[in-house]
């Protein structure tokens, strides 16, 4: 399935070749947006955590990758019922992507469900809002496990 968007944006099916670029563009993401909503401690344990790169290799069946121009410029991820990540280059913020990657994930899990969810941490009020004018409704906050970061869960009916 290869999809066209807007802006020379197409939207692939990830291979494991994408793992380094991946990993590269949600390190400066992170960097860049989540220090405000997390802190920057936390950002820093994460990134040396080596989370991020086993994130894309363990998930890369489930995993699709915008490009512009042959570079990824963001991602999104889905299991069983559940928009699992959204990824956007800060730099291509509000330009269609992040529209294009949701409507994708939407897409190919309400082939299969008729409620889906998705979590985003609840003080990146740019992600929820952008998630809420998308149609999705808040419906439960909690604490990340083991770091006690604020979390909201949203869901979204067929």
């Amino acid at each position: 399935m290869n999809t066209q968007a807007k802006s020379e944006i197409s939207i692939r099916p990830a291979t494991l070749d994408d793992v380094d670029a991946l990993t590269a563009l949600s390190y400066k993401t992170i960097r860049k947006k989540y220090p405000d909503v997390i802190g920057s401690d936390a950002v820093e344990g994460y990134i040396a955590s080596g989370e991020v790169p086993q994130y894309y290799r363990e998930r890369n069946a489930f995993l699709w990758v915008a490009e512009r121009v042959g570079e990824p410029v963001g991602a999104v991820a889905i299991k069983d019922n559940e928009i699992h990540l959204m990824m956007v280059t800060v730099e291509h913020h509000r330009q269609g992507i992040g529209k294009a990657l949701l409507t994708l994930g939407e897409e190919l899990l309400f082939a299969r469900y008729d409620t889906i969810e998705l979590e985003s941490f609840r003080d990146n009020l740019q992600a929820v809002n952008f998630y809420k004018k998308n149609g999705w409704s808040p419906v439960s906050e909690y604490p990340m496990p083991d770091v006690g970061i604020p979390m909201v869960r949203m869901r979204k009916q067929r």
